[in-house]
């Protein structure tokens, strides 16, 4: 029965229970739909309130969680269904009426669809319960930072890079940028994060500033919040170690740490650090490199951020500036302004901003002017001041603030200069060495903290100028430092003088009998006044003087107020003749004494009183004797300098002489550095071993061969050997050579093996090793030599240069110790004739460190790298490799034997390959092969390698980063690439090719296999390029048939000389690949007819502009067009700026029409012997214009013509020329030239605008022109028109330069009008011409002129009797004359009367002047006290260069150089007995003077001299101790040379 039932129910249920259901739909029809409206009306309240919540969470800067936002979405849909079922139109139809049934079916299913989404809306509304509506999202730091696209810069964009490869560096855990305020590091680093963010270094990057005085506190906070942590911790322990766990757990991270100013300590703040969290990087700015050094900052990972340079500076002005700029109104004012915040980011935001919406040009002025005179405070911009006046506060010690301010007021001294002043002003004390040290560490603190440049190697001290101008603001408002630059400058009030510690005056014409200053410690002229004199009471009012500097004075006696100077401690005499010194003896607390490049023959005994003298300097000074005990009475000495002078040592010491011994040094207990020059090795003591062993510095150099400036490091302890005898022999010299660390050796006997027998214990200290001139030297290192030795043979060597060491056979010989070579940097090798390769492969692999090699004129080597049959025994041939990892310069030249660099690796793998039975592959062996690599190579030069037929191999890859290339004379190449390997010289910038006389083309056209031959052939013009290329010099290359490739595209620079084949430079095939091309130069190439050769007919959519800036075409004989057709709609060239043509004697025209009327940026404009050229502009078509052209060149400020006969005009028919800018009008022989017309004559030549038969239009109407021309040449018929203008003097208020020319009648007389009336006039050249006399003799000057000369230049007048006549005053207009140039003036007898002086003349070149037989009397040459330059050439007859009375000082105390070439009757410069001084004389060169026997007949002071040039290039020289040996030894060659010639 149980089981009936229950059966009947489950029948029930699935029978009866679903029909009910069903039936429930059509029964409870409205009830469903009333039951969803409710459900419905439900949600949506529900839903606004949650659209609220959303609302208001938003507002306070959350992001709505994902779930919520999902939910209101499904809310709407849900919605949506429920009201598109109850408004659906179908419901009307279900309903019950007297007409008609209602629809059961419909009904039915509307009513179950109503009951379903009724149910989904209770489900949605179910799910709207959240915890929370929104969250507050992690904050990101890169979003935050500001972008201005318009910013990028070279300098910039490279440093960022480098710092971003330092971020993505694995090894790298603290990266650090450092530079000054303001410079832009903030800026930097967020674009650097940007970068980072970008390329996903790093999934998190947090930044915060550290500032000054750190608040740890604020710190934590920054980053946590970047992390979304909230501390609830309230210590900053506690805080630190919640923030260390938090970063953690990020996988990756960036912490920027903004302005660090001291050490931060990072476990405070919470940072992890080094392994504990190794993807945790630190990025630090700061204004010192010591700091970020202090916080673990690898120096390697240290960026200095420099200023920005001078176009990156006007980039970012105009950026921030806008379009003002482009207002012509200001006339380049803005680029003024720019230039003048002087690359600071800070300056020049700041200033840009100010005058974002100026456009008036009295604001622009105003600004520029404020800007010029900033060094006061007031007129510095408020940022820029703060800024350094932070960084200057920041300094750790009042002797660096002091020093910083004092490196501000004596700026571009060296750092000795500093270190004598600073101890004569008590700012360092102690021992002149622990003073130098402390020195060196404060500057190198300085250039940590950007307040100076990196000292170079010429030791001077730079800082920025506008560093140095609040330096000097601060020197004058807190030390009260008074600095005069300019003669007219007053001077300061009386307060101001007695307040006043340090006193700097620069160029005066004349000082004050006394200064009343009490308290100043520094008095320094820096004097270009040769004849100013110091009256002898100027002194009296500054007896606190600790230090005085003078500099370029003539002293016959130092002023008597010297003896009150009883505090003195520093003197500085630099460039000074000194006589009479007595007066030194009264300052007994000197200390420091320098004398340097100072004139004086003769030791004062004086000196020897100075018994408190620590340092005593007479570098480079003309001091040839030393009186005996002066030295050695010294005895508190530390410091002698004696370098680069010429001084008479006593050898023998059993007889008296007036000069003192070298063995006075050895009484100097307390001698630490000595510089010292011995032109002989005997002049030396053998007994001062103990003396050289105390000696801490020292540069030494022993023998005649030496230039001292020669020596490359200055700090370094330095020995220059040529002894002449057997170096075993001197022992003293043994004892420097233990330590030295820069050896130069020449013709030192004994010596086969410079290690084993020159130190059997080797150099530990050598840095840099030079050798030259030794006969007997077979090797450097010998190891098979004493082989018991163990020692190290040149651990720290970083230089060897071997030079002329004809039997040297090996620099290493066997192997040497595996750390011998392990710093050696470069190595040069020139002249050694038995050397068969450089280095062998065990050596090169221990050269971890080389970066430059160079090797010359070695005539036996046949490889570079020599590979041993040790080293290659048992090596696979593939497995070979030479990797020159840190190589960056390679010099290969003159080496007519070498045949590759390595071994032959290739003949190799042909016996290999033949030995397996394989096909040998089939090329020319090149010259670097797959063996060897170089993947960081920048320079490579091959010059004169005979043996050279190819340099790569066509895949050829290990020289990716090669950015200059030069190959020269390597006459069996006959292409340098091919075509397969462009693409791996992705960083090629500059390419240099010349005397390559097989070569046909640049770029061989090779393919990679011959299945792509085909391919190659099609598609040549999407060849691969050269990416960065952009400059190529080509140079005498006689087979060379096609200059331009494709490849070429992004060339900036190309320079052709001497192409011998060349026809066309761009042919038609390569349009539109020369568009980036700026500058172009073309010279001497005899076939070229055609620069551009153009395709007329090709379908151009639009006309292409070039970039083309510079032209210069010289020596094309047979070019006759520029362009073979009008270039309009085809390319533009109207960026021309300069334009120079030369010697191109076919040439028909310059530029076509479309070409010249577009030209709107030129500037420059030279046309030079173009002999068929008859107008500068034609029309390309033969049809005549509609209308008359107008050409504006609006920036023209130059145009030079010269030597073109048959030039008649600018162009042919009736034209318009405007030039409103120019500035400099020559023109020289071009005879049918007409260049003037005046106002008056316009109207009655030129009618109805067009042209008379007989006249060709001139250039210009004078009145516009000639007022704006500051320099105008022109020919006689030019000048008589111009003085027919009306009021011609007022044409001329701009001129400072003329020139006349072609005053060919017998009756010529100069047109002195122009030096009356044109009184800007600083410079006249006169030429060509048949004047008999220029200027007014003394009965003819009736007034003082206004005008005054300084540069006068006479040329080609063969009648020319005189300049001044002989008895005659010199004409008023010569009297400030500072240049004097006379060439072809066969007629002259005399230069200048014997009465004249010639007080400001500094140049003086005399050519062909077969009438002189002498220059100047001696009392015209004692006037020449600012005479810089001498040079006299091809004047027959001249005898002598000074004649006059003797017995006299003749001081050239400002010439610097001398000239005397093919002067055959020279006998004497002078052959009066005159004490001749020449205290600057640093280079004289003596060529073709076969009388001249000595150079003066009396005593000759010429104290830096140190060689006379005998041959036009450097190389050949000549020096014998003094300037009258060495031209006796001069003369005596040439009468053996010419006893020999006879002989044979």
């Amino acid at each position: 029965m149980e089981i009936l039932i229950s059966v009947v129910a489950k029948i029930a249920e699935y029978t009866v229970v679903p029909i009910g259901r069903q039936a429930s739909y059509l029964i409870f029809y409205k009830g469903n739909f009333k039951v969803l409206k409710d459900h419905v009306e439900d949600l949506e309240a529900a839903r606004d309130v949650m659209i609220h919540s959303v609302e208001r969470e938003r507002g306070n800067g959350k992001e709505i969680e994902k779930n919520v936002l999902n939910w209101l979405e499904k809310v709407n849909e849900v919605i949506e269904k429920a009201n598109c079922l109850q408004n659906d139109p179908r419901r009307f139809n279900v309903r019950c009426s007297a007409s008609s049934f209602p629809n059961l079916v419909l009904r039915h299913q509307l009513s179950r669809k109503a009951t379903k989404i009724a149910k989904d809306v209770l489900q949605v509304q179910g799910r709207g319960i959240f915890d929370q509506v929104g969250y507050l999202p992690p904050l990101d730091v890169v979003a935050s930072f500001p972008t201005r696209d318009g910013e990028k810069y070279d300098t910039r964009e490279s440093l960022k890079e480098d710092i971003v490869k330092a971020l993505a560096d694995p090894t790298s855990c603290n990266i650090g940028l450092y530079g000054l305020g303001g410079v832009g590091k903030t800026t930097l680093v967020e674009k650097v994060a940007q970068i980072a963010k970008q390329r996903k270094l790093f999934n998190n990057v947090v930044m915060t500033e550290v500032s000054k005085n750190p608040n740890i506190k604020l710190i934590q906070d920054e980053i946590a919040d970047f992390l979304n942590l909230r501390f609830e911790e309230t210590t900053i322990l506690g805080r630190a170690q919640r923030l260390r766990q938090r970063i953690k757990m990020e996988k990756s991270i960036l912490i920027i740490l903004d302005n660090v100013w001291t050490k931060l300590d990072l476990k405070i703040v919470g940072i992890p650090f080094g392994k504990e969290h190794k993807s945790c990087k630190l990025l630090m700015t700061s204004r010192n490199q010591e700091v970020l050094l202090q916080m673990d900052v690898p120096k390697d990972f240290t960026f200095k951020v420099e200023l920005m340079s001078e176009n990156e500076t006007w980039s970012l002005f105009q950026f921030m500036v806008g379009d003002v700029v482009k207002d012509r109104n200001l006339k380049g004012i803005p680029f003024q302004v720019a230039k003048k915040c002087a690359g600071l980011p800070l300056r020049v935001v700041t200033v840009a901003g100010a005058m974002k919406n100026k456009r008036d040009i009295q604001s622009w002025k105003n600004a520029f002017r404020q800007l010029q005179s900033y060094d006061d405070t007031d007129q510095m911009d408020a940022e820029t001041y703060s800024a350094l006046e932070l960084s200057y506060n920041s300094l750790q010690s009042d002797e660096m603030r002091a020093l910083f301010l004092l490196f501000a007021s004596l700026s571009g001294n060296d750092v000795e200069y500093f270190l004598q002043v600073a101890m004569g002003l008590d700012i360092l004390k102690h021992t002149v060495d622990d003073a130098r040290n402390k020195l060196v560490t404060i500057i190198k603190s300085l250039e940590a903290t950007c307040l100076l440049h990196e000292v170079k190697t010429d030791a001077k001290i730079h800082m920025h100028d506008f560093v140095r101008d609040f330096a000097i603001s601060v020197a004058r408002r807190d030390k009260h430092v008074f600095i005069r630059k300019q003669s007219d400058e007053k001077w300061p009030t009386k307060d101001f003088l007695k307040r006043c510690m340090q006193i700097v005056l620069y160029m005066h014409d004349e000082l004050p009998q006394t200064i009343d200053c009490p308290n100043v410690k520094l008095f320094y002229l820096c004097n270009k006044n040769q004849s100013l004199e110091i009256p002898d009471t100027f002194f009296e009012g500054m007896r606190s003087l600790g230090a005085l500097a003078l500099t370029s004075l003539k002293l016959s006696s130092l002023p008597t107020s010297f003896r009150l100077l009883t505090g003195l401690q520093t003197l500085c005499l630099d460039h000074c003749i000194l006589e009479n010194m007595e007066a030194i003896e009264a300052l007994q607390n000197l200390k420091i004494l320098r004398l340097w490049k100072s004139s004086m023959i003769k030791l004062p005994k004086e000196i020897g009183r100075l018994i408190q003298l620590r340092m005593l300097d007479l570098s480079h000074s003309g001091i040839e004797v030393v009186p005996p005990n002066i030295i050695s009475s010294l005895t508190k000495l530390e410091e002698l300098y004696m370098g680069n002078t010429s001084i008479n040592w006593d050898v023998n010491s059993t007889v008296q002489t007036e000069n003192a011994s070298i063995a006075e040094l050895r009484k100097l207990p307390n001698l630490t550095a000595l510089e010292l020059q011995i032109r002989e090795a005997w002049m030396l003591p053998r007994d001062l071993r103990l003396m050289f062993e105390k000696l801490e510095r020292y540069k030494i150099a022993i023998g005649d061969v030496w230039d001292w400036s020669d020596i490359k490091d200055g700090t370094l302890k330095t020995l220059m050997l040529k002894l002449g005898t057997n170096i075993h022999l001197e022992h003293g010299i043994k004892a420097l050579i233990k330590g030295v660390e820069n050896l130069y050796l020449d013709d030192v006997g004994g010596i086969q093996n410079v290690l084993y027998q020159l130190n059997g214990e080797g150099f530990p200290f050598l840095k840099h090793l030079h050798v030259q001139n030794n006969a007997n030297m077979k090797h450097i290192v010998d190891s098979k030599y004493k082989r018991n030795q163990i020692h190290v043979s040149f651990p720290i060597l970083e230089t060897l240069v071997l030079h002329s060491l004809k039997n040297l056979e090996h620099i290493c010989h066997g192997q040497p110790s595996t750390t011998s070579f392990g710093n050696l940097s470069v190595i040069k090798v020139k002249n050694c004739i038995q050397l068969k390769y450089l280095f062998s492969y065990a050596v090169v692999k221990e050269l971890s460190q080389i970066s430059k090699i160079e090797v010359c004129q070695c005539n036996s080597m046949r490889e570079i790298v020599f590979e041993d049959n040790n080293s290659s025994a048992n090596n696979d041939i593939t497995d070979e490799k030479i990797e020159f990892l840190l190589l960056r310069s390679l010099t290969l030249e003159h080496l007519e034997t070498l045949d590759n660099f390595t071994s032959d690796y290739l003949t190799r793998l042909r016996s290999k390959e033949k030995h397996q039975g394989l096909e040998p592959y089939a090329s020319t062996t090149p010259f670097f092969n797959a063996q060897v690599e170089f993947p960081y190579l920048d320079t490579l030069k091959l010059s004169s390698l005979l043996n050279l037929n190819q340099i790569w191999d066509d895949n050829h890859q290990s020289m990716c980063n090669l950015t200059s290339l030069i190959v020269d004379k390597c006459v069996g190449l006959k292409y340098l690439f091919p075509s397969t390997l462009v693409e791996s010289f992705m960083n090629l910038k500059h390419l240099e090719i010349s005397n390559c006389h097989m070569m046909e083309e640049i770029i061989a056209k090779k393919e990679r296999n011959h299945a792509l031959k085909e391919v190659w052939s099609i598609n040549f013009k999407l060849a691969v390029q050269f990416l960065k290329l952009e400059k190529i010099i080509l140079k005498d290359m006689n087979n060379l048939k096609t200059i331009w490739h494709h490849q070429f595209e992004t060339l900036k620079i190309l320079e052709v000389n001497n192409c011998k084949k060349i026809v066309v430079v761009f042919p038609s095939s390569v349009q539109n690949t020369y568009n980036e091309l700026e500058k172009l130069e073309v010279t001497n190439c005899d076939l070229v007819e055609q620069i551009f050769e153009l395709n007329l007919n090709e379908n151009n959519s639009e006309e292409v502009m070039t970039q083309l800036k510079e032209v210069t075409l010289d020596g094309l004989l047979k070019l006759k067009k520029i362009w073979s057709g009008d270039p309009q709609g085809i390319l533009s060239f109207q960026n021309l700026i300069n334009v120079e043509v030369d010697s191109c004697a076919s040439l028909e025209y310059l530029l076509p029409v479309s070409v010249a009327t577009r030209c709107s940026h030129l500037k420059e404009l030279y046309i030079r012997y173009c002999y068929n050229m008859k107008e500068i502009v034609a029309e390309e078509n033969e049809s005549s214009m509609n209308e008359a052209p107008i050409f504006e060149f609006n920036q023209l400020t130059t145009l030079w013509l010269f030597g073109s006969d048959k030039l008649s005009g600018f162009y042919a028919g009736n034209h318009t020329l405007l030039c409103p800018s120019l500035r400099k009008f020559s023109v020289t022989k071009c005879a049918k030239l007409n260049l003037f017309r005046t106002l008056s004559t316009k109207n009655s030549i030129f009618q109805d605008d067009k042209l008379s038969v007989s006249t060709k239009q001139p250039l210009f109407i004078a009145e516009e022109v000639i007022p704006n021309l500051e320099i105008l040449r022109m020919a006689q018929a030019d000048a008589d028109m111009i003085l027919q203008t009306q009021n011609s003097s007022a044409l001329f208020s701009k001129m400072i330069w003329i020139g006349f020319s072609s005053y060919n009648t017998e009756d010529a007389t100069f047109p002195y009008w122009f030096l009356e009336n044109v009184h800007t006039l600083e410079s006249l050249l006169v030429e060509r011409s048949c004047f008999k006399k220029i200027f007014q003799d003394k009965g003819q000057i009736c007034e003082k002129t206004h005008t005054q000369i300084k540069k006068l230049i006479l040329h080609e007048l063969p009648k020319l009797q005189h300049i001044c006549e002989e008895g005659s005053h010199i004409d008023p207009v010569l009297e400030f004359l500072e240049w004097l140039d006379v060439d072809g003036c066969s007629s002259l007898t005399n230069l200048m009367p014997s009465s004249v002086t010639l007080n400001h003349l500094t140049q003086l070149e005399v050519t062909k002047c077969n009438g002189l037989k002498y220059l100047f009397t001696t009392s015209t040459a004692r006037s020449l006290d600012k005479l810089t330059l001498l040079n006299i050439e091809d004047c027959n007859s001249l005898e002598e260069v000074v004649t006059g009375v003797e017995n006299v000082d003749i001081a050239f105390v400002s010439l610097q150089i001398l000239n005397l070439e093919c002067l055959p009757s020279l006998i004497k410069f002078s052959s009066s007995k005159c004490f001749m001084k020449f205290p600057l004389l640093e280079e004289v060169i003596v060529r073709e003077c076969p009388r001249m026997k000595i150079f003066s007949a009396g005593n000759i002071s010429t104290p830096i001299l140190r060689k006379v040039k005998i041959a036009e290039n450097d190389s050949e020289w000549l020096w014998k101790g003094n300037l009258n040996d060495t031209i006796y030894n001069m003369f005596e060659n040439k009468v053996c040379l010419f006893t020999t010639l006879l002989l044979v």
